[in-house]
């Protein structure tokens, strides 16, 4: 089997916050120039989004665009930003964020809340982590929800000879059932990716979970707290992850961008970050 590589993206808040001195319509202008081109470099066979697109449902200070004036930002960022511009199919599941319900999902994404995606001998289990308490009446920052252990056991016994990556906003052990531990422990079962922290570093789950690294994929927004936030090493970025016999590969991408961080003027060169290397 010939070696395959994807781009794993999450957490691009594409809202009414502008960082690192950086409007938001560039920065999204920004995120597809440097998707297309890390495909020039090094093509990949598609684009695995993780969740967290906007701030349309939102708790805090303005609150989220959706509830308050009908505004949805993920729908601009698929209509203005995704819809034509990319190199290769994509695939998005919704972060803690989108808190749309199931028809209103896929009619801004084309997707369901959760779903499964098969290439050669993988199979991409797209989670729906936040898909509890849809179509909130007031502003929320989403409910978690533990992993459908049912649902997951169907798409894998459908796909017996398939490895395979488990792909979500984020996973909390603590809220998951032994069953589903049980699920991530399976040797079939090769990592976890997910977003939602804005960080791109990896961490080994509990031996429940069969000690499986969980591997972040960064941001395409901010990292760091407060309303002008250092973004230490995790400046924006994405994930790549190559398949190869019997070696996963993958390491976060920071493309070359000119930023403003705590007031200073940066230029920021092309490096990678992070990597891992999962042999099975």
């Amino acid at each position: 089997m010939a070696e395959k590589r994807i781009l794993i993206v999450t957490d691009t808040h594409y809202c009414h916050f502008d960082w690192y001195g950086v409007s938001a319509d560039e920065r999204m202008e920004r995120l597809i120039r440097d998707i297309n081109a890390e495909y020039e470099r090094d093509p990949f066979e598609m684009i695995l989004f993780l969740g967290d697109y906007s701030l349309d449902h939102w708790k805090w200070q303005i609150q989220g665009s959706w509830l308050k004036e009908g505004k949805s930002y993920t729908d601009l960022f698929v209509k203005n930003y995704l819809d034509g511009a990319l190199p290769t199919p994509y695939y998005m599941i919704a972060g803690n964020h989108e808190q749309y319900g199931h028809e209103k999902w896929k009619e801004i994404t084309g997707c369901e809340r959760q779903f499964y995606v098969t290439m050669d001998d993988y199979l991409f289990l797209m989670l729906d982590s936040y898909g509890a308490n849809l179509d909130p009446t007031e502003h929320s920052d989403g409910t978690y929800s533990p992993m459908d252990v049912e649902w997951v056991k169907s798409v894998m016994e459908a796909n017996p000879d398939k490895k395979v990556i488990v792909l979500t906003h984020y996973f909390d052990e603590s809220k998951e059932s032994d069953e589903a531990k049980a699920i991530i422990a399976d040797e079939r079962v090769i990592c976890v990716f997910a977003g939602h922290t804005h960080r791109a570093n990896i961490v080994t789950l509990s031996e429940a979970c069969g000690s499986k690294k969980m591997i972040f994929a960064g941001n395409y927004s901010y990292c760091g707290s407060g309303s002008d936030p250092d973004p230490g090493e995790y400046l924006w970025g994405f994930r790549d992850l190559y398949l190869g016999e019997h070696v996963a590969v993958s390491k976060y991408i920071i493309p070359a961008n000119d930023v403003v961080i705590k007031g200073v003027e940066k230029s920021v060169e092309y490096h990678c970050i992070e990597d891992i290397k999962i042999e099975y």
